[in-house]
């Protein structure tokens, strides 16, 4: 299974799935294409994915560049399933939470501070102009090492922007929010566009766009339901 697989997949839903009850949604289907440039070099994934609301179970179905199948839970525990070798691999880790995602934050009402406040940041500066909303992020001291603080931007009390500083102040990571639709219970940004910019002057460029979003009784398909086979080969 490729890293940068579990990476855009997780970077598209960290920061849409848990909480969906909430808001008249139990299940949700749809899918996503993710592409990816660096140093002149394109490289794409497209995906299935489906998740249901009670517990919090969300299977990911990878059609390229590989066949297999990702399911994993709140709690983050990760199964990797290869049909044509027929083995699984296992692993656990919070990152891979079916909670840490993009959908999570809109459905749970959260798209005001997109999960910071959660993560122990602080509001600090609140500006406007215009129609946009600026708002200042601080880390807790944890954190410090890591950022010295984010930017948000909404427009519509949408989010369209987040802008990520590391410790010495410099934009490391840009990610836009864009062409939101509107469902029968929730609005979702159906494009997400992110910079990361890398210390030696490179970036990585990452394009993902969902479409065929089906919910609730029209979000109907046995992938739901998968179950790794009894007689798949554990791997490490």
């Amino acid at each position: 299974m490729h890293k940068r697989a579990i990476a855009a997949i997780i970077i598209l839903i960290a920061p849409f799935f848990a909480g969906f009850s909430y808001f008249g949604v139990e299940r949700i289907m749809l899918r996503m294409e993710s592409h990816s440039l660096q140093a002149g070099r394109a490289a794409g994934l497209t995906a299935e994915l489906f998740y249901q609301s009670l517990d919090g179970r969300l299977v990911t179905r990878l059609e390229a560049p590989v066949n297999q199948v990702m399911i994993t839970n709140r709690l983050g525990e990760l199964t990797i399933y290869d049909p044509e070798k027929n083995t699984v691999y296992r692993t656990q880790s919070l990152e891979y939470s079916s909670e840490n995602n993009l959908i999570y934050y809109f459905l749970n009402g959260k798209t005001q501070d997109m999960g910071l406040a959660e993560m122990g940041f602080t509001r600090q500066k609140v500006e406007f102009d215009g129609a946009l909303m600026i708002t200042e992020w601080m880390p807790p001291s944890q954190l410090n090492h890591l950022f010295s603080h984010i930017e948000l931007v909404h427009e519509d009390y949408m989010p369209i922007y987040a802008g990520y500083f590391d410790a010495g102040g410099k934009l490391v990571k840009k990610v836009y929010y864009s062409e939101y639709e509107i469902f029968a219970d929730i609005i979702l940004p159906m494009r997400l566009t992110e910079f990361n910019y890398l210390p030696g002057g490179d970036s990585i460029i990452n394009r993902v766009i969902l479409s065929e979003v089906r919910m609730n009784r029209r979000a109907v398909s046995s992938w739901f339901d998968f179950e790794i086979p009894e007689d798949a080969n554990i791997i490490d």
